[in-house]
């Protein structure tokens, strides 16, 4: 077992922490274990990863086990109408405002599957956003207010316009 940490910066220009040299770093390894760090040095927030891992993947995954990955992390998708989309990129636009404004990322303040199921279920009080998987009393205490208001938006689907036939109708 090795051990590798790696810092980031966060990056203004960028609207976060560029993680390619993290992904670069993954592409040969098998990790065993990620813990991440948050600090902020001379007014810059940083978040460090120390990755415990084995230099080579032992396996590659098979071509069904990255669909199935897939497919989980897209799941949020089946939950929402082409109406409900407004709503969820309102949410989601928020979220990524906010995040930048923290130096954390998007997932930690809500997962996409969070943000899909305060859509579908538009809850009406803090005690009702804690019901939904995950948000907990910090969470909800922390940004219910901001979530509560945003999801009484009410949007109204887009409808293309129409062409008009040439004979008029």
């Amino acid at each position: 077992m090795l051990i590798k940490i790696i810092s980031l910066a966060f990056d203004s220009v960028y609207g976060g922490f560029n993680d390619e040299e993290v992904r670069e770093f993954l592409k040969d390894i098998e990790v065993i274990s990620v813990t991440d760090y948050h600090f902020v040095k001379n007014d810059v927030p940083y978040l460090t990863f120390v990755l415990r891992y084995f230099p080579h993947r032992a396996e590659l995954e098979s071509k069904a086990t990255q669909k199935e990955k897939r497919d989980h992390d897209e799941d949020w998708k089946k939950l929402l109408t082409d109406a409900d989309m407004g709503l969820f990129n309102i949410l989601r636009d928020w979220r990524l405002q906010r995040c930048k404004k923290e130096g954390v990322p998007p997932y930690i303040l809500f997962t996409n599957q969070q943000l899909a199921m305060i859509v579908k279920k538009r809850p009406q009080s803090i005690s009702e956003l804690t019901q939904i998987d995950g948000i907990g009393k910090g969470k909800a205490q922390k940004y219910g207010e901001d979530v509560l208001s945003i999801s009484k938006i009410n949007i109204e689907p887009k409808v293309e316009p129409t062409e008009a036939k040439p004979d008029g109708t």
